[in-house]
C-alpha cells in the first residue's frame, strides 16, 4: 500500500455533509409561501429522501438561525410532522440547543424519519452511549438511508456499538456508494488498498478511488494517483497519476502540489516545466505541507535549486531570515523552516 508519510486519510462519521447551495429553486409564488415552505427552504437537508425538492437543501451550518427557527417552529407548531420535526431539530442544532435537538430528531424518528434516526444516533454517541448510537445507524440503514448506510459502514469499521468487522464496514460502504455517495466510495477503497480488515485488492481499490475522485473526493485522487505513480498491483500510469495530482492540486490541496511540482521539474509523467514546478512547489509551502517540510528538512535535493531558492525568498519575505542569496538549505535556513510550520 503506497501512502503519503503523514499516512492514509480516512473519513470517520458523518453527521451532517457540506452541500450544495440554499434557497428557493423555483421561480416567483404567486402568494407568500406557506410556513412549511419556509421552513422547507431554511432548513431541508440534502439526505432527506422526503425533503421539498422545490427547494435546494442547506448544509447545517449554512442554517440561517432566526428565519429557521422562527418558520420551523411555527410549522411545527402548525402541523407537526416527521420533517417539521427533523427540519426543526437541525434549526435547533445549528443554534447549539443540542437538547432540544434530540428532543425534536427523537419524536422525528419516532415517526419513521431515517435521517432524523442517523442525526439522533450521533448525538447519543457524543453522549456516551455508543450501542445507542450503532442501533440508530443500523435501522437507518436497512429501513435504506444512504446516510444510515455511511455511518453504520464506519461503526463496523471502527468498533462503535458493535465489534469491529471489515465485511460488514464493506459491505454497508459499498450500499453508500452505490447510492452516489463519494465519501463511502472513497472509505471502501481505503479498505480494499489497506488491506487490514478486508483482503487486500489493489484493482478494487483503484476502482472505488477513481469512482470517489470523480465525484469530487480529492483524498481518493491523491490515493489514486500514488497507486497510478508507483504501479502497485495496477498498471502504473505516471500521466494519469499527474492528471489526478493536478486535480487535487486545482482545488487546493498542499500534497496535491507537492507531488504536481516535483513531477513538473522532473519531467516524470509530465511535460517538463520548471517554472510552473516552481510555483507549485512554493504554494504547497505556503500551506506548509508537512511532506515537503520532511523533504526540506531530510532531503532538499529532491527540490531544484531554482525551487529551494524560491522557497528561501518566502521565508525572507516572513523576516524569518535575513536574505536568500543562494539555495543551500544550511542550519539557519532549517530552523527558519521549523519556524516556519510552526505557525500553523
Amino acid at each position: 500500500m503506497i501512502t503519503r508519510s503523514t499516512n492514509m486519510k480516512t473519513a470517520g462519521r458523518a453527521l451532517f455533509f457540506a452541500v450544495l447551495l440554499s434557497g428557493a429553486a423555483g421561480g416567483a409564488f404567486a402568494s407568500p409561501p406557506s410556513i412549511q415552505y419556509q421552513c422547507d427552504a431554511s432548513a431541508g437537508s440534502r439526505y432527506d429522501r422526503t425533503r421539498n425538492t422545490r427547494f435546494s437543501p442547506v448544509a447545517l451550518e449554512d442554517i440561517k438561525i432566526g428565519p429557521a427557527l422562527s418558520a420551523c417552529r411555527a410549522a411545527y407548531n402548525a402541523d407537526g410532522g416527521a420533517r417539521m420535526a427533523f427540519q426543526l431539530g437541525r434549526a435547533l442544532e445549528r443554534a447549539g440547543q443540542d437538547l432540544e435537538a434530540m428532543k425534536l430528531y427523537a419524536q422525528a424518528a419516532a415517526l419513521g424519519h431515517t435521517v432524523a434516526m442517523v442525526n439522533y444516533g450521533g448525538m447519543l454517541g457524543k453522549r456516551g452511549d455508543p450501542a445507542g448510537e450503532f442501533n440508530h445507524y443500523k435501522k437507518a440503514a436497512e429501513l435504506g438511508d444512504l446516510l444510515g448506510a455511511y455511518n453504520l459502514g464506519v461503526a463496523y469499521r471502527d468498533g462503535i456499538g458493535t465489534q469491529i468487522d471489515g465485511a460488514q464496514a464493506a459491505r454497508w460502504f459499498d450500499k453508500a456508494a452505490a447510492g452516489g455517495d463519494e465519501t463511502a466510495a472513497f472509505n471502501l477503497g481505503v479498505l480494499f488498498d489497506d488491506g487490514s480488515l478486508v483482503a487486500e485488492d489493489n484493482a478494487r481499490a483503484a476502482a472505488f478511488y477513481r469512482l470517489a475522485a470523480e465525484g469530487g473526493n480529492v483524498d481518493a485522487m491523491i490515493n489514486l494517483g500514488l497507486m497510478l505513480e508507483s504501479g502497485e498491483g495496477i498498471a502504473q500510469d505516471l500521466p494519469a497519476a499527474a492528471g489526478y495530482f493536478s486535480k487535487a492540486a486545482e482545488r487546493g490541496d498542499s500534497y496535491g502540489k507537492l507531488k504536481l511540482g516535483l513531477m513538473q521539474q522532473s519531467g516524470t509523467g509530465i511535460v517538463k516545466n520548471v517554472e510552473q514546478a516552481v510555483n507549485s512547489l512554493v504554494a504547497a509551502f505556503r500551506m506548509r505541507d508537512v511532506d515537503l517540510e520532511v523533504i526540506l528538512r531530510d532531503q532538499p535535493e529532491q527540490l531544484t535549486a531554482d525551487a529551494r531558492l524560491a522557497i528561501k525568498r518566502v521565508l525572507a519575505e516572513r523576516d524569518l531570515i535575513d536574505d536568500a542569496e543562494n539555495a543551500e538549505i544550511d542550519p539557519i535556513t532549517l530552523g527558519a523552516i521549523e519556524k516556519h510550520y510552526a505557525g500553523r
